[in-house]
């Protein structure tokens, strides 16, 4: 099935929202219920629509119009004074606006068994006076058919919740609006299930949870998040305010065993969907419709142990694609996570990541796996400081060392004093290992997706990158990479995939279909393509498109030395713009800045750029392509003349052949000439010739 062939299912959700459930679309000019238009071939569907429509939706959401039998009343206005401290009570919130008097620490202090219920139309409104709306590590409370908003005052509430803020246990919180805040909206504690609720547009977090680290043990254990709206969080841009803190999202995950995160809608959030950061173990991602949001849609991160399932997956990771061009933005990033048979895997069924049976449609990259080898307990690259993984003992450590200085209070850590040998040479990292992505289908339109120039738009990705600067450490960039490619049973197939996809291997090199399922890397061997003769790859212009057309920005191209490079509107060949090319000195090199280029195979190859004077005559100006082996070394280099001695546009074309071993191209121009030179240059192509 080619692309042309297939109905995306964004276009079908977007019908659905406007038309309903109950509508037809046309699918190929034929009416077909929406239910039915995208329906995978597994064993788990994933969902055409989103499961959770709760933002707005007043018939799941309001609440009883009487009181409870026995319910004490709480009329609408000022509850400064209002005696909530009723273990076991039924609290019903009257219609109207409940406030909390004007006191920063204004809020309900929860009592054992409390519940409290909204009336249709019930507001508790913080009036961005007080910070939190329910606290107290009272047990078996329930929250529910309230709208509970405005509480935080700035950006006070950071890392905190507004309801539930002491992340008390087995609570209940469903049927709720809980908008507008600062913070996370919700916080979770132990055996707490959070349901049914819209969770929209607070500072920081749709939900998040923290508890102190438990040694031996994990904090927080047994949550439910099932049939949420989560969408619009992080308002208040808390990665631009902070640099790096890693504490933004839809919602946020930590130190959790035992998690069901099932049939929510994570959508528009402003970072990332949905993200578990720091030894979470055993956890279950089913029949979500994540879409649309900033950063990666689901992010699996320093944990163990999980299945992602059924999902369905949609344009994330735009903006953090164009953001951060060097690396990938993918759909699902399972970074420095894997399966251990030694930790709980009873909600996960099985000791390993699993991702299958998923859609994956225009995100702007699949799945990536990743490991820094710089990232172990006790090291300066654990950006979550004050914790270990939990197979080791002592897990809890006071202070991180930096570098090559030793901290007297962990010198004697075995994440330290005894990393270079066994458990602990493996046990103090947190690895990418026992890693499965089988059954799935992705989707890739680069017509669709903004990808910007970037290398990794598009690709699925087994990598792991850092820096050998650590002296003590007994981990190296290169010996983590084999680990992580070779040895670590991370394995993609019998995958399904629509669109020229690019795998990225290793430190980052792109490569084909073709490279990536032959050995050593052995990767969807088992897997499909629309692509030529069923084998995805960089089929067309293995060269991207503003690199060369220079239709949407400069691309790659980038001044190497003697020269400096512009994006021209003065000249084009096709489109509007050209690259224009300054020269400065006697000699001059300009180069596509991506090395070691772009991913490529064996193979004849057909060239074609277009060229034309500037300002005097460059002296032998030549394109020249470097094609590279997968450890970068040139194999061989193919060179053609530019036609830049005329003011009318030439083309130069070449049959060229990329030798065996093949894995990338580097492109670059060279030549001589004088300051005060200059030449256009436009519409690159190097494509592959089939045979």
């Amino acid at each position: 099935m080619s692309i042309s062939q297939w109905t995306p299912l964004s276009r079908l959700g977007k019908a659905a929202k406007v038309l309903g459930a109950a509508s037809s679309i046309f699918v190929l000019g034929i009416a077909a219920p929406v239910a039915a238009a995208q329906q995978p071939v597994a064993s788990f569907q994933w969902p055409v629509e989103p499961p959770a429509r709760i933002c707005g939706n007043t018939a799941l959401l309001a609440g009883p119009e009487a009181p409870p039998d026995g319910a004490v009343v709480v009329p609408a206005g000022d509850h400064s004074g209002f005696d909530f401290n009723r273990p076991g009570a039924t609290f019903w919130f009257a219609p109207g606006v409940h406030t909390l008097g004007d006191d920063l620490y204004g809020q309900i202090i929860a009592r054992d068994g409390a519940t409290y219920v909204g009336a249709p139309g019930a507001v508790l409104d913080g009036r961005n006076l007080n910070l939190y709306a329910f606290t107290g590590r009272a047990r078996n409370v329930t929250v529910r058919h309230l709208t509970v908003r405005n509480f935080g005052r700035g950006l006070d509430n950071n890392n905190e919740g507004v309801v539930n803020h002491d992340a008390g246990d087995d609570w209940l919180i469903e049927y709720n609006t809980i908008s507008d805040n600062d913070g996370a909206g919700v916080f979770l504690g132990s055996d707490n299930t959070v349901r049914y609720n819209c969770l929209k547009d607070n500072g920081q977090y749709g939900f998040s949870m923290y508890k102190p680290p438990v040694e031996g043990d994990s904090a927080i254990k047994n949550i439910v998040l099932d049939h949420n709206e989560i969408a619009g969080n992080n308002t208040d841009d808390w990665e631009a305010l902070e640099p790096g803190c890693g504490c933004t999202g839809g919602g946020k995950f930590w130190d959790v065993e035992g998690a069901r995160v099932t049939h929510n809608w994570v959508h528009d959030n402003k970072s990332v969907g949905l993200w578990a950061d720091t030894n979470n173990i055993d956890f279950l991602f089913e029949g979500n419709y994540i879409a649309d949001n900033d950063d990666e849609g689901i992010w699996y991160e320093i944990s163990y142990n999980a299945t992602i399932r059924g999902n369905t997956l949609l344009n994330n990771a735009w903006v953090k694609g164009q953001r951060n061009q060097g690396s990938p933005a993918p759909a699902v990033y399972l970074s420095e996570s894997g399966g251990d048979p030694r930790l709980a895997s009873v909600v996960s069924g099985a000791a390993k990541i699993r991702v299958h049976d998923n859609y994956f449609e225009n995100n702007f990259s699949g799945v990536s796996i990743y490991e820094n080898p710089n990232r172990f307990c006790n090291s300066n690259g654990n950006t979550s400081k004050g914790y270990c993984t939990p197979l080791v003992r002592p897990t809890l450590i006071p202070r991180p060392h930096d570098y090559d200085y030793v901290d007297p209070i962990n010198a004697g850590h075995p994440c330290y004093a005894q990393i270079d040998s066994e458990p602990y040479l493996t046990d103090c990292r947190w690895r990418s290992r026992e890693i499965e992505v089988t059954g799935n289908e992705f989707h890739f339109d680069p017509g669709v997706v903004p990808c910007a120039g970037s290398g990794y738009c598009g690709v699925q990705a087994l990598i792991a990158t850092g820096a050998d600067n650590l002296p003590w450490s007994p981990y190296t960039v290169a010996g983590v990479q084999d680990e992580v490619m070779f040895d670590a049973n991370n394995k993609f197939s019998g995958n399904h995939y629509y669109g020229p996809w690019k795998f990225a291997k290793r430190w980052g090199e792109r490569i084909g279909f073709a490279a990536w399922q032959a050995a050593p890397y052995l990767q969807d061997v088992d897997s499909t393509s629309d692509q030529v003769g069923g084998v995805p790859g960089p089929t067309g212009n293995l060269v991207d498109p503003d690199t060369a057309t220079l239709e949407g920005s400069l691309g790659l191209w980038n001044g190497w030395y003697g020269a400096a490079v512009a994006r021209s509107a003065a000249q084009a060949h096709g489109g509007s713009h050209s690259l224009r090319v300054d020269i400065a000195d006697a000699y001059w090199g300009v180069e596509a800045a991506n090395y070691p280029g772009y991913a490529a195979s064996p193979g004849v190859k057909s060239v074609s750029v277009w060229a034309r004077a500037g300002t005097g005559v460059p002296v032998n100006p030549r394109l020249v392509l470097d094609w590279r082996a997968e450890d970068g070394r040139v194999l061989d280099s193919s060179v053609i003349v530019l036609p830049a001695s005329s003011a009318d546009w030439q083309q130069a074309t070449a049959a060229v052949e990329a030798p065996a071993g093949t894995s990338s191209v580097l492109v670059v121009l060279v030549g001589s000439g004088s300051a005060g030179m200059s030449f256009h240059l436009d519409d690159l192509s190097i494509e592959a010739v089939q045979p």
